[in-house]
């Protein structure tokens, strides 16, 4: 006989394949450089690319950045791309990027601000224009958790509506988390969960030499009114660092378990982070087909040690 258990996940990445939404944001940027510096396509398109080859390269030195600090790098989370490629033309280390930079603040009050515009537009555009291709299998899984006991509650920096939408086309109904209390709906969502955004501490945990900052109120906050059994994520820094930093803490709402969704760029200091400390990922999940095996294992670890 199964008891309730409370799945808390990312949306993108893990139940959607954010390849072509991302692709789509990177046409955008490249488009507008195009209009503002007039450059052939085939020259600025090498510019990008090489521009792209230097932030993949550089992990250290760009992602996604609040005040100054990392809050994700760019080599676990492809949407920061767009954005450290916007802060690699800031930094101006060639002629390239000086010309660029030139040409965006004729428009943009900075850098950030012009690819920000980008991923706005480009989103809202995606979201209102593609077909809610969820990941193969999605919605037999989310099925298959609905009919085996387990609340799953979305956590994600993505819009409300984007999640409502998608898995209404799919047929599932999902109410806002913020305005539901915890267990009076099977299916939920936090839109715009702020994971990105740190706290006052200086709380963080290392991982394979990558020193990841833990302490993100809004999520933590999230956390603690839901009280999950198990975490997934596709990006350790902004969906698994506060679930584990909390375990290591001895926070009774802290999740049993975690896993990192294993897409083809995740980085070799994640994966080597999987192991059995409290501060390490518990499970590596190769697809969204294999949560209900992690569920299960979940829920007989919980029977075992009570």
């Amino acid at each position: 006989m199964s008891f309730p258990l409370t799945f808390v996940s990312d949306f993108d990445g893990v139940w959607t394949n954010p390849k072509r939404e991302l692709q789509a944001v990177h046409q955008t940027v490249q488009t507008a450089l195009r209009r503002m510096c007039g450059w052939p396509q085939e020259h600025l398109e090498e510019v990008y690319a090489h521009f792209r080859e230097q932030v993949l390269h550089s992990p250290h030195q760009y992602g996604w950045r609040i005040d100054g600090v990392f809050s994700s790098f760019v080599d676990e989370d492809y949407f920061a791309v767009p954005t450290s490629i916007a802060q690699y033309i800031d930094d101006a280390p060639c002629e390239d990027s000086v010309e660029l930079k030139r040409a965006i603040l004729q428009e943009f009050e900075t850098v950030l601000s012009f690819v920000d515009s980008c991923y706005a537009s480009t989103c809202e555009n995606f979201r209102n224009e593609v077909d809610h291709d969820l990941a193969e299998g999605s919605a037999r899984v989310l099925q298959w958790l609905l009919d085996n006991d387990v609340n799953v509650v979305f956590v994600t920096n993505a819009p409300t509506e984007k999640i409502t939408t998608w898995f209404a086309h799919h047929g599932f109904s999902v109410d806002d988390g913020r305005s539901t209390a915890p267990g009076s709906s099977r299916l939920r969502v936090y839109g715009r969960a702020g994971k990105q955004h740190l706290g006052s501490s200086s709380r963080s945990l290392d991982f394979c030499g990558r020193n990841v900052q833990c302490d993100r109120p809004q999520y933590r906050a999230v956390l603690e009114r839901e009280c999950p059994d198990l975490v997934i994520g596709d990006v350790l820094s902004l969906d698994l660092s506060q679930p584990l930093a909390m375990r290591v803490d001895g926070n009774p709402a802290a999740p049993s378990a975690v896993g990192i969704m294993h897409l083809p760029h995740t980085p070799e200091w994640v994966l080597g982070s999987i192991g059995s400390a409290a501060h390490e990922i518990d499970y590596l999940v190769p697809h969204v087909t294999s949560i209900p095996r992690f569920v299960e294992r979940v829920r007989a670890n919980s029977l075992i040690h009570g």
